[in-house]
């Protein structure tokens, strides 16, 4: 059992959640105050969501009292001076029709969540699922947006829109898309208010495997149908995404979540506002462990990757459906902060087993027609591509299903080895169990991207052995 098990995520709107009135906000403390002097939380919020608020700098002041309030601090946001530029573009837009919808769905917590809490995902009868309307998302979306949340107990940051409000942003262009994407996510509920209130509801589940799991056991699985697609850019749009009725990698880190940059996770959450709540709720994902979120909007289509990123609206023939959208939230290995002593680290027999068995949870998951997915743990977490794309096509293979791996121009080099070595092995071998004894027959000293050189020469031997 995890320190988890059972646990609850506490809200604003619970009587526990308690503070000091530094500001003396409330006009009568009376029958509100503990023997510690604090508050219930929640009265000094509807207290403040009152007062008149028409402009940025107002805005920035009452989010200021709140971040002080709950932390003596204003924190990550600073001095608001993001935030106030993206509204000031929007405006006035913002404090007409978003900031009243803000409020009232701010206020509707407590209707939402009457206990005042929500179930933090466990390991205990996985999978575990967290089912939310789309109500009930947007009223925690926009307390991430309030900053009127604090942080679960497995994290001290990165759970609320704090940490793009500020200036100095290590990637301001990703910051400014990110606020952008939730103001078209508020959008949606005024230009169609009855969708709102009554279509899909968005998942969150953790699915943990037995610890002993094993994904390539005794019994042979032929090798499943592999694409390399190479696209100009990655992009958030629908068919990237999997729609309709297939499912696409996120390449995340164990602690799930959005952040000030544009790697694949931070992109793919910060377009989706419905997908930030699940860092309230998703404790670190331990080496079994895979979580999925279905039903998620992406609101702009994010195209390119890191400094080159810009967001244009979606291009759809017809209405896109977005409850089909399904998010495979993968924990790669950080192979660059590994050593190699012992050679190549991808090569080390625990993490081949490892990263097979991580993909295959999250493939076997659903019966999905085809994943999409990038260069999956590469990039900044340094691991080899043409081991992982092999890696993922056994895990494929053992959930029988069609896999894509997308590959953008600046991948194309690689993209063309890849095409190679798919071609040679689908000659060559019948089964993920054959896949991944070649790797695992790959000299450990192998260098890194050399790999590929190795696997072409004994896919050949094999042809000689015929």
């Amino acid at each position: 059992m995890t320190a988890y098990e059972d646990a609850r995520y506490v809200l604003p709107c619970s009587i526990s959640f308690k503070c000091y009135d530094r500001f003396s906000i409330l006009d009568d403390l009376e029958g509100l105050e503990d023997a510690d002097g604090q508050v219930p939380f929640w009265h000094i919020l509807t207290a403040l969501l009152r007062s008149s608020v028409k402009a940025p700098d107002q805005l920035a002041e009452l989010l200021d009292t709140v971040a002080v309030t709950l932390r003596g601090s204003s924190g990550p946001a600073g001095d608001y001076q993001l935030l106030r530029s993206v509204i000031s573009d929007s405006q006035p837009a913002f404090f007409d029709t978003y900031w009243p919808l803000i409020i009232q769905l701010a206020l509707e917590l407590p209707q939402h969540f009457p206990s005042g809490s929500v179930q933090v995902l466990s390991t205990e009868g996985s999978p575990c699922t967290l089912q939310l309307s789309r109500r009930q998302a947007a009223s925690l979306v926009v307390h991430q947006f309030l900053c009127t949340l604090r942080a679960p107990v497995w994290r001290e940051d990165f759970f609320d829109f704090s940490i793009w409000y500020g200036s100095g942003q290590r990637h301001e262009e990703a910051c400014r898309i990110y606020l952008t994407c939730v103001f078209a996510y508020l959008e949606t509920f005024l230009s169609n208010p009855i969708q709102a209130q009554e279509d899909w509801d968005i998942t969150c589940t953790l699915v943990t495997a037995e610890p002993d799991y094993m994904a390539l056991g005794s019994s042979p699985v032929s090798l499943s149908p592999i694409e390399i697609v190479v696209v100009d850019s990655y992009q958030t749009s629908p068919e990237q995404l999997g729609l309709p009725s297939g499912a696409a990698v996120v390449s995340a880190n164990s602690y799930i979540g959005f952040g000030q940059s544009a790697t694949q996770e931070e992109v793919h959450i910060g377009s989706s506002p419905e997908a930030c709540p699940a860092v309230l709720i998703t404790p670190p994902l331990e080496t079994n462990q895979v979580l999925i979120v279905k039903g998620a909007q992406a609101m702009l289509n994010i195209t390119g990757t890191r400094r080159d990123i810009k967001a244009v609206a979606h291009e759809a023939e017809g209405p896109i459906d977005w409850r089909q959208r399904t998010m495979l939230f993968m924990d790669a290995l950080e192979l660059d902060i590994e050593g190699n002593e012992d050679g190549l680290p991808d090569l080390v027999p625990r993490n081949l087993a490892r990263e097979v068995n991580k993909a295959t949870i999250a493939f076997s998951s659903r019966p999905y027609d085809v994943v999409y997915s990038p260069l999956w743990g590469c990039g900044a977490f340094g691991g080899d591509p043409f081991v992982k794309v092999a890696l993922l096509w056994c895990a494929a293979s053992v959930a029988h299903l069609h896999l894509k791996i997308i590959c953008d121009l600046g991948d194309k080099k690689a993209a063309s080895s890849l095409h190679n070595f798919v071609t040679e092995a689908k000659r060559r071998l019948e089964t993920a169990q054959d896949l991944f004894e070649l790797l695992q027959s790959i000299p450990r000293k192998t260098a890194r991207l050399k790999t590929i050189d190795s696997i072409i020469e004994q896919l050949a031997s094999l042809a000689s052995d015929l």
